[in-house]
């Protein structure tokens, strides 16, 4: 099974929801040949919705897991021959159960491990098997997502997210660098306050009450929807971008500290 003669085949993980969800819509909106990598069966049910407009995957597996990722890009190697495009955003920030953050002396070495295993390892390991690929076609986009936590100080990040997003940062920008000849471009996006699930638990009362926090402090005063996040990968992964590599993107609504 190949891409259509219009589009390519683009791996997005964490695809059932949030940022990831509204990605997936988006390049299949593009014209794409979509293939969903999470570790919710309801992948299953996104890419049955998606396969009305045009053909869609889903394939499900712990990202936190290098063996689960072998796996995965095995079948989706065995499937489609590989990714032309390559949007690396599943991701987790552990939360106590109240929804704040973690402070330092609290975080173990287990959690530490585990956010740095699919924040950081994660998209090293899915970048490496779609480098190749792309190499030989010589054509290719990879897009990681950080955060406004990897950015700057960010008082409802835990130091193990903010850690894991300013590593994506870094480790991009070496991937821009060693793919640039090969006409392969990585770019990074740094979302602030977007409305997901991720986002819905808060140490301030409700979601709701996190949400208009944020806006009260962010020039556009609002915070961001997943679909405006859909929109910049787009363009990051479209023939317009092809001279935009090493770059971060930050899509915050104009909150710089």
């Amino acid at each position: 099974m190949s891409a259509s003669d219009s589009g390519r085949v683009a791996v997005v993980t964490g695809g059932a929801s949030g940022i990831g969800l509204a990605t997936a819509r988006r390049l299949n909106e593009d014209g794409h040949t979509v293939v969903i990598i999470d570790r919710s069966e309801q992948a299953h049910e996104v890419a049955a919705e998606l396969s009305l407009t045009r053909p869609t995957k889903a394939f499900v597996g712990d990202l936190g897991s290098a063996a689960d990722i072998e796996r995965l890009t095995g079948e989706v190697s065995a499937t489609f021959g590989g990714a032309d495009i390559l949007v690396n955003n599943a991701g987790i920030h552990p939360k106590r159960p109240d929804g704040s953050h973690y402070p330092i002396p609290e975080i173990s070495l287990e959690q530490w491990n585990l956010v740095m295993a699919i924040n950081v390892t994660a998209p090293f390991l899915l970048s490496q098997w779609a480098m190749e690929y792309m190499k030989e076609r010589k054509w290719g986009r990879i897009v990681n997502l950080s955060s406004r936590a990897g950015r700057m100080y960010s008082d409802v990040s835990g130091a193990q997210y903010a850690a894991s997003k300013a590593a994506i940062i870094g480790f991009t920008r070496n991937l821009a660098g060693e793919c640039g000849p090969y006409n392969v471009t990585a770019n990074t996006v740094a979302p602030g306050r977007i409305k997901t699930p991720l986002s819905d638990v808060s140490g301030l009362g409700s979601s709701q009450n996190l949400h208009e926090v944020f806006a009260s402090k962010v020039p556009l005063r609002r915070v961001g929807n997943a679909s405006e996040l859909g929109s910049v990968i787009s363009f990051l992964t479209s023939e317009e971008a092809s001279f935009v590599t090493g770059a971060v993107i930050d899509v915050n609504g104009g909150i710089f500290g």
